[in-house]
């Protein structure tokens, strides 16, 4: 019933702020700094996020035209820089994980698609949304109209496939690499993206030790939003707290 009493994503969004110690993983980091398993800090979070929309399917599921779907490969969107500088461009890249990928394979897709998104070449959804800009705004408003109603009465059609980035299980912001904690962010309406992660920056926080005393150590918050529809509070939590697991225990990663 859930697809009919709440119709939309932001109807529907319930939010979860997870907040990770990361001592370990940056030592681990560090160890790896000119290895062939050299790894940044936003690579590890995408592998965690891929393991964990492994491990917990009902995660990597959407609804559309009422309708519950679940995704068989994990397809993560984020938007890239060029360079960074105030007038540079941005650009989406989407990377397709298939349930055959392991973890190099997966971590190669990513910074392939990283670096075609530097490079300038035009890519696939560059082309398409030129292509949308080029019509006159009430040819524009139609041809998204019938997408919307080929969205509710059939599926995502064939040729977004791949092309649109908020057709994913996930989209993720790294505001920590501009220097920026994480902020939370709506959903779209538009497409098939349930979640949404933003990734914070690296900062020194006062916790409780071991000893039960405050000590300082490196933090990092990640603040997600959940589309509810498609899976149970309990089941969001215990599926998010893995986050904390797997990037306190970065060997894991190589295991996704």
């Amino acid at each position: 019933m859930f697809p009919f009493l709440m119709k939309g994503r932001n109807d529907s969004i319930a939010y979860y702020p997870v907040t990770i110690e990361v001592e370990n993983l940056l030592d681990h980091l560090d160890q790896l700094k000119g290895t062939p398993e050299q790894l940044s800090l936003f690579e590890a979070v995408m592998l965690a996020l891929v393991k964990i929309l492994r491990e917990r399917p009902t995660l990597n599921r959407y609804i559309i035209g009422r309708r519950l779907y679940q995704r068989r490969d994990v397809q993560l969107s984020f938007i890239a820089r060029r360079q960074f500088t105030d007038d540079s461009t941005e650009t989406n890249v989407y990377v397709t994980v298939k349930p055959a990928d392991d973890a190099a394979t997966a971590l190669a897709k990513l910074r392939g698609e990283i670096r075609s998104a530097k490079s300038g070449e035009e890519k696939s959804d560059d082309k398409l949304l030129d292509l949308f800009l080029h019509l006159p705004r009430a040819l524009l408003q139609v041809a998204i109209n019938l997408l919307g109603l080929w969205d509710f009465y059939i599926d995502t059609p064939g040729f977004l496939r791949g092309i649109d980035p908020l057709r994913c299980s996930a989209y993720v912001a790294n505001l920590g690499s501009v220097g920026l904690d994480a902020a939370y962010h709506h959903l779209f309406e538009w497409g098939t993206c349930s979640l949404f992660v933003t990734i914070g920056k690296v900062k020194p926080t006062v916790v409780v030790g071991e000893d039960g005393q405050p000590t300082v150590r490196r933090t990092m918050e990640l603040k997600i939003a959940l589309d509810e529809r498609i899976a149970d509070g309990y089941y969001d939590a215990r599926a998010l707290e893995l986050f904390d697991t797997y990037l306190n225990d970065p060997m894991q990663l190589q295991r996704i």
